[in-house]
């Protein structure tokens, strides 16, 4: 009698980059921003390492991971930071050299700034709650979004956006609406950008918008969980068997 034995797969380790801390408020209930990919991704918990290069934090070797994520930030493109420019420059060299990168709302702002684009606040003011997004040509054939109607229904809260996009040689535009045109790009096979945050529940969005004594409209969605996990399934081991 034959048995067979299951064998688990180790999926690639993956390095989110802390570009800031959410609300006090929101971090006692919810958790801060890396806790929140942490509970998307598949294996999240055991997978995900944190560095909070903001704080001081050095970057790691990136040949250590499969896939790296630069999360939301209370803080601005604009604000200049020295962390800022490490963190896109390392985040360039890391695609270069095999690793698929994610960016999340100031991480989709930093890496089109570092592509040639410009971040501004946004003329329309902030951008908050469930939203809709809809998809370019290129963007309903990226694999990103593979699944996914043309119409995207995802969580928002941002304030700056790419007033300009990044240089068209360097990146495509793969969706976008009436209130920020660049709502998500591509930049060669590695890179990935999306100004929404896929990671964020209803629950988790409805806390920050009290956090910050802000309202607006917001509903469940699955789309953001489903676009974390193309992006794990298309781009993260995909690197990682290259």
């Amino acid at each position: 009698m034959h048995t067979h034995r299951s064998v688990k797969v180790t999926l690639p380790k993956l390095l989110v980059i802390a570009a800031g801390s959410t609300h006090p408020e929101v971090v006692r209930s919810c958790g801060d921003y890396d806790a929140w990919f942490r509970r998307a991704l598949p294996d999240g918990e055991s997978r995900c390492e944190t560095v909070s290069p903001f704080a001081g934090d050095d970057l790691p070797d990136p040949s250590r991971y499969g896939g790296a994520i630069i999360t939301g930030s209370p803080a601005s493109v604009r604000d200049e930071a020295p962390w800022m420019a490490r963190v896109a420059a390392w985040a360039l060299a890391a695609a270069d050299a095999g690793v698929a990168v994610l960016g999340v709302c100031f991480g989709h702002q930093l890496l089109g700034e570092a592509l040639g684009g410009r971040v501004e606040p946004s003329p329309k003011s902030r951008e908050l709650g469930t939203i809709d997004v809809h998809l370019t040509e290129e963007g309903r054939a990226d694999p990103l979004f593979a699944g996914l109607p043309a119409t995207l229904r995802v969580q928002s809260t941002h304030g700056d956006e790419l007033a300009q996009g990044p240089d068209p040689s360097r990146a495509v535009r793969l969706a976008g609406n009436d209130h920020s045109r660049w709502q998500a790009f591509a930049a060669g096979p590695r890179i990935r950008a999306v100004q929404f945050h896929p990671e964020s529940t209803e629950a988790i969005l409805r806390r920050v918008l009290e956090a910050h004594g802000q309202g607006a409209p917001i509903d469940e969605t699955g789309h953001g969980l489903a676009i974390l996990r193309n992006w794990d399934r298309h781009f993260v081991r995909v690197a990682g068997e290259a």
